[in-house]
């Protein structure tokens, strides 16, 4: 299976056990925009073959209609090796690197790649690269090297589980589910970091699977700060993280009023609410109309 051209960013990447294969069909029919197979953190130790076996087994037998990424163990690790042991036989949409720390690791992920394309015959990369930028105390010291364009990254995924962990602490929330300051210092750079290197900017997983709210809560503010996507951890997130992200009724008035304010450009400045609006706004507007006309067209095209 090779990897196919994606004319579109997705708003939502499903994880998915590696090592739960019955899980597979199920977040396929989630109304997820992409899937993310675990070979890392979800998976024991003892399980890891079968969960990469499952992963080659599934990838090999079906033609999803979305992309379909694979998180291997981290960079240096004996298990990654193993893990890429796949590419020799199928090619999914792309490889989700853990425990990234700065932009060296993404171009020594881009040479350890290089060869397993050549020696599997796909074409040179092939394979997107997706990192998780925050998972150590020194990805937060190095975060700031993700200041350009680099071979095969197309997003940066930020988290707080694996810090909190490097920092030996519980959790990074309070009492309130409220991030603590670390965690919001991780969110802040991978949204910069992603902008800066012209990727998709991807939120972390909520883990509060019975708090349809805080989901929701949480899935709108970040949007609104500049996230692209979220990741997800069950089927029932979906749903809520896709109606989150949706521009409001107020936002899609607003877009509208620019743009005709600004004549769709051919004004360079105007007036709107008592405000004044320039070509930023004109580009925020644009950004609201073009989400709201790709969520449509997505639902359109699942109910039909």
């Amino acid at each position: 299976m090779l990897a196919t051209a994606i004319t579109s960013q997705p708003r939502s990447y499903l994880f998915v056990p590696g090592n739960r294969p019955e899980r597979f069909a199920k977040a396929l029919a989630s109304g997820a925009d992409a899937l993310i197979l675990d070979l890392e953190d979800s998976v024991p130790l003892s399980e890891k073959a079968a969960a990469r076996a499952a992963v080659l087994d599934w990838l090999t037998n079906t033609q999803p209609a979305l992309p379909v990424w694979v998180r291997v163990n981290a960079l240096g690790h004996a298990l990654q090796h193993d893990d890429l042991q796949i590419l020799q036989r199928v090619c999914p949409h792309g490889l989700v690197l853990p425990k990234c720390e700065g932009a060296d690791d993404v171009l020594a992920f881009d040479e350890v790649l290089s060869g397993f394309e050549t020696r599997a015959g796909w074409p040179q990369r092939a394979l997107a690269v997706m990192a998780i930028a925050t998972e150590t105390a020194r990805a937060m010291q190095r975060i700031h090297t993700f200041d350009r364009s680099l071979p095969r990254l197309s997003a940066i995924l930020w988290g707080a589980e694996d810090l909190a962990a490097a920092l030996g602490v519980r959790s990074l929330r309070d009492s309130h589910g409220r991030y603590l300051a670390p965690a919001l210092q991780a969110r802040d750079m991978a949204l910069f970091a992603s902008h800066a290197c012209g990727v998709a900017a991807v939120d972390a997983v909520f883990t509060g699977l019975d708090d349809g709210a805080g989901l929701a809560a949480e899935t709108s503010e970040h949007a609104a700060l500049g996230f692209n996507a979220k990741a997800a951890i069950h089927p029932a997130q979906i749903a809520v993280i896709h109606a989150a992200q949706h521009p409001s009724a107020d936002d899609a008035a607003w877009a509208q009023e620019v743009i005709a304010e600004l004549q769709d450009g051919a004004k360079a400045s105007g007036r709107v609410r008592g405000s004044m609006v320039d070509q930023p706004h004109l580009n925020a507007a644009r950004r609201i109309q073009s989400v709201i006309a790709l969520a449509s067209s997505r639902d359109s095209g699942r109910r039909s």
